[in-house]
């Protein structure tokens, strides 16, 4: 922002003292002609130091010094105290504090101030110094009128750019501190997820085992407990790896690697390890993926949206159900659908679920759920520049669908090639 100023300084200068120089030789002022000239060679060098050089600095140090030197010979040559040197003198004061460190504040302030009061005090005692005087009455009003102008012009140009630069600046930071409030909501959401929802599952797989390894059971009941002291574990396994991605995606700011990915190659086995899940609550799972869809995306992310969706139609879906999973191509995106029958009844869901506030849900076997899986699927999809809905069917079921961009083909050919390509001979 400074250094924006200051550039902004230097052009204002540039064209006042460019100004000058004409009027200064029609009028006689042959003193200010000459000053004004050596002036304007100095603040040109300056302005290419820093709008060219990057020496900014340098280029402030050579500015400031050239204009207190400068106008303080120009006293001399123009009608000292009745001329314009002393009202530019404390004019250009004003964008010097602006730029200057805050530690050569009372350096500059003292130079200023002390040439001011040097001169005024070298003309009272010795008025012969004063060498340039107006020619004529019409001049010296001129002159005075002019310089009004290009004080007024510089003090406007400095206040409009830092009052914009503020204004940006304070509703970038109102923009900062709701998108903190947002997420230190969404903390605190987590933080009782994390308190409540994990110790509860936690404290049934503590009372399973010690029950396990206290009681004399039947075989059937035993096995039952231990159907559901799976469950528990699952469910909070993946309520953990759910928080815990979501922790890393926060952490890193969304960024990850993106890569040109087989979708097939990158769900397939994911799906299979699901297939056994569902066998184990009477579901039917099938899938079918495209063998040539590639995307550009984080394998891991990708995996973890297909994951979610699957793991949720599997919890809502009553035995005897069927769920099927299809990745193709719709256009130039891929178009992924996890669809299931559902739990019997027509499902009431709203679009709230892919929020952090949406609360928690039941599967048909009192499966928990606290929906943070459908957050990171919409963040994730998001940031992929696609998007993520569901439909849900008119007597029961839902189908959750995820489209995004494909790579381009001559980048899917590549892709191909590199690896198909055989090895070279050494």
């Amino acid at each position: 922002m400074e250094n924006r100023v200051y550039n902004t300084f230097c052009i204002i200068t540039l064209f006042g003292v460019g100004y000058n120089i004409p009027f200064n030789l029609i009028t006689g002022l042959y003193g200010p002609f000459f000053v004004t000239v050596f002036l304007l060679g100095l603040v040109s060098f300056a302005l290419y130091l820093s709008r060219f050089k990057g020496k900014y600095q340098l280029s402030f140090l050579i500015l400031s010094v050239s204009i207190h030197a400068g106008l303080g010979i120009n006293y001399f040559f123009n009608d000292g105290i009745t001329g314009p040197t002393l009202v530019l003198l404390s004019l250009f004061f004003f964008p010097i504090l602006v730029v200057a460190s805050k530690r050569r504040y009372w350096i500059w302030t003292t130079i200023n101030v002390g040439l001011i009061l040097t001169l005024a005090l070298v003309e009272y005692l010795y008025p012969e110094v004063i060498l340039g005087r107006y020619l004529t009455r019409e001049t010296r009003f001129i002159d005075m009128v002019s310089t009004y102008l290009i004080v007024i012009m510089l003090i406007r140009a400095c206040t409009v750019f830092l009052l914009n630069h503020y204004n940006n600046a304070h509703k970038a930071a109102q923009e900062a501190n709701l998108a903190l409030q947002k997420l230190n909501q969404e903390k605190t959401k987590l933080l009782s997820i994390i308190s409540h929802d994990f110790r509860a599952p936690l404290a049934n797989i503590q009372g399973y085992l010690q029950f396990l390894t206290k009681t004399d059971i039947a075989p059937d009941q035993r096995l039952k407990i231990k159907t559901q002291l799976l469950q528990n574990t699952q469910t909070t396994l993946d309520m953990l790896t759910n928080v815990l991605t979501w922790s890393k995606s926060q952490m890193e700011g969304g960024e990850k690697a993106l890569v040109s990915i087989n979708v097939n190659t990158a769900l397939s086995a994911s799906l299979e390890l699901f297939k056994d899940m569902a066998i184990h609550k009477d579901i039917t799972l099938k899938y079918s993926l495209g063998e040539d869809i590639f995307i550009v995306s984080d394998e891991e992310f990708l995996q973890l949206v297909a994951r979610n969706l699957v793991n949720n139609a599997i919890k809502f879906t009553k035995p005897g159900g069927a769920i099927e999973v299809s990745a193709v191509k719709n256009g130039s995106n891929l178009l992924l659908c996890v669809k299931d029958s559902g739990n019997g009844e027509p499902a009431t869901i709203t679009p709230d679920i892919f929020l952090l506030n949406s609360g928690p849900s039941y599967g048909t076997n009192r499966e928990k759920g606290v929906g943070l899986g459908l957050v990171l699927c919409r963040e994730f999809v998001e940031e992929q520049q696609g998007r993520i809905w569901f439909e849900t069917q008119p007597t029961s079921g839902v189908s959750f669908f995820v489209e995004v961009p494909l790579v381009p083909e001559r980048m899917e050919l590549s892709f191909v090639l590199e690896q198909t390509a055989l090895p070279k001979a050494v």
